[in-house]
């Protein structure tokens, strides 16, 4: 069962490090090549072959021409040799002589062929050493070393970084399997539970279908008495009927648990980069005022991981009682605080902020439906929070802080 998205992420980032790290083992051996290697060392090994070619060409003509005379004079003597299909040349011993002649010539033949084709295997293979050594000698003198080096650097880099991505990606992929677990485990259980009422199903149609079938009250009789035994009531149907709603409940289980599965799975692969807060949305818990209580603990813990503006309208002012700079203090200085002008809302402001930056999302439990044109809304870019009991919840980020004791 593979519902967690960072699965086929983590096995492509793994797969691209291990070309890269492949690409990077060929280019750091060609390098070393380079530098333990010199052109006049190859030159000389190269010269050394070329003698030894054209040594092993001349033998290779001296072992050919003694093939082809042995060969010759197998041949002149064979033409001496009467046939033995006249009882006459079994006898004479003449022509045993011959013949003898010639089966030790014909070996001489076949040994001299012999030497000749090794000649030329040994010549074929100091002719392919030439080639290798003089395609080795090109690529010395072709060798870009600067460009090599550079090379090397690059890749050594980017495969330091797609490291780094995959222990990222495998901690992501970690923590949505840790989330994943348990309701993986109940599917797994409703899965088990509808193949179990299942069956069960198919036991009771079989025993209806010999009810049905029945001749007489003893065959009827042993049928509802086999029902009883397994399913505890004599009614094959009852126990169908049972089965077919533990089945459709089973179902709407399944699907929920699904719909949860692919929820958590979705907003996991999410990348966020960028949080713009509703400053005002944030200061509520349920109608009760509470001031920057739950964004004073829950922004430095969102700006630990994230690029964090607040953004507040101008009746903050007002509220708070309090002046721009005085709210502004109460946060870090890594975090950007902005209170809108006056007569000013601020919805529109914080739809804009996340803009298109498919990387940037916006917490609020406003809905902008007066803004359905506005990318951020149509591409649902906004996590909803919950402030309760003391509590800042923002469950798609799995952050929970208490901002009162």
């Amino acid at each position: 069962m593979n519902l967690n998205p960072f699965d086929r992420q983590l096995e492509s980032a793994k797969q691209k490090v291990s070309d890269l790290s492949a690409s990077l083992k060929i280019i750091r051996q060609d390098i070393e090549w380079y530098e333990g290697t010199e052109l006049a060392t190859l030159t000389d090994h190269r010269e050394a072959l070329y003698s030894d070619s054209e040594a092993q060409s001349r033998e290779c003509d001296r072992l050919g021409k003694e093939a082809g005379q042995a060969a010759s004079n197998f041949r002149e003597l064979s033409q001496s040799i009467k046939s033995l299909w006249n009882p006459k040349n079994w006898f004479d011993s003449e022509q045993r002589n011959l013949r003898s002649r010639a089966e030790k010539l014909k070996e001489s033949v076949d040994k001299a062929r012999k030497r000749f084709s090794q000649a030329q295997e040994r010549f074929q293979n100091i002719s392919r050493r030439v080639q290798s050594k003089t395609e080795e000698i090109e690529k010395y003198q072709n060798f870009d070393f600067d460009d090599k080096c550079k090379k090397r650097t690059a890749i050594a880099l980017r495969l330091s970084q797609k490291k780094k991505k995959v222990e990222l990606i495998a901690r992501k992929k970690q923590q949505v399997d840790a989330a994943l677990e348990p309701i993986i485990s109940q599917i797994k259980m409703a899965d088990r539970k509808k193949s179990e009422a299942s069956s069960a199903k198919r036991r009771a149609q079989e025993l209806d279908k010999k009810l049905s079938g029945s001749d007489n009250s003893y065959e009827r009789a042993m049928a509802h008495q086999a029902c009883e035994e397994q399913f505890g009531t004599g009614s094959p149907r009852k126990v169908i009927s049972k089965m077919d709603s533990e089945l459709r409940r089973l179902d709407r289980d399944l699907k929920k648990l699904h719909a949860r599965a692919n929820n958590i799975a979705e907003k996991a692969s999410r990348v966020v980069r960028k949080l713009v807060l509703d400053g005002n949305n944030l200061c509520y818990e349920g109608d009760t005022f509470i001031g920057l209580d739950a964004l004073r603990v829950l922004v430095p813990t969102l700006a630990d991981s994230y690029d964090v503006i607040v953004v507040f309208d101008a009746s903050i002012r007002r509220t708070l009682n309090s002046r721009d700079s005085k709210i502004r203090n109460v946060f870090e200085e890594n975090v950007k605080i902005h209170v809108v002008a006056t007569s000013v809302k601020a919805d529109e402001t914080v739809i804009d902020l996340a803009g298109s930056d498919k990387a940037a999302f916006i917490i609020s439990n406003d809905r902008f439906a007066e803004f359905g044109e506005k990318a951020a809304v149509i591409e649902q870019r906004i996590i909803r929070h919950e402030i309760v009991a003391g509590q800042v919840l923002i469950h798609d980020l799995g952050v929970s802080e208490t901002y009162q004791e």
